[in-house]
């Protein structure tokens, strides 16, 4: 009888004490330690872990989705706005450009410069040639090289013409 009367004490104190508002009492709190060290555990469920990190998996593939798709929306909406505005864009432009009278001298400075851009293509089609019968990836390297530094000495002369 002594004993049932200990456990309904200990089950009203537990009541009494599962609100967590006030905090635990002394004897409460040296009731739980006792218990923990006398009493097994619960333990969590076997497959807790791999579900939380299934479930976070899934929400990372969820929002790697949804940037790609605000993405491709955001290039979407700048590609219909470019087109609508090459749409609607007054042609006037080139019609000043018809009527402009082109003169002497600019006609020989043009066909100048169309025979150096001939020349150049030739140039171009002479060092693919070549790069072909290198073959290989290192031929391919040696001649991104080529193209690099021809780039910037063009760019140079062109920069120092202005």
């Amino acid at each position: 009888m002594i004993h049932n009367i200990e456990d309904e004490k200990k089950k009203m104190n537990r009541q009494r004490n599962d609100g967590f508002s006030g905090g635990l009492t002394d004897e409460a709190l040296m009731e739980l330690i006792r218990q923990v060290e006398s009493e097994e555990m619960i333990h969590a469920p076997r497959h807790l872990k791999e579900n939380i990190f299934d479930m976070l998996r899934r929400e990372r593939r969820t929002a790697k989705k949804m940037q790609v798709f605000t993405y491709r929306v955001k290039v979407l909406a700048a590609m219909a706005a470019a087109l609508t505005v090459l749409i609607f864009m007054p042609d006037d432009r080139a019609e000043s450009v018809e009527k402009i009278p082109v003169q002497q001298e600019e006609s020989g400075f043009l066909e100048e410069i169309a025979m150096q851009r001939q020349k150049d293509r030739d140039e171009d089609w002479e060092r693919y040639l070549v790069q072909q019968e290198r073959g290989g990836v290192r031929g391919f390297f040696d001649g991104v090289n080529e193209k690099v530094t021809q780039f910037g000495t063009e760019l140079y002369h062109s920069i120092n013409k202005q």
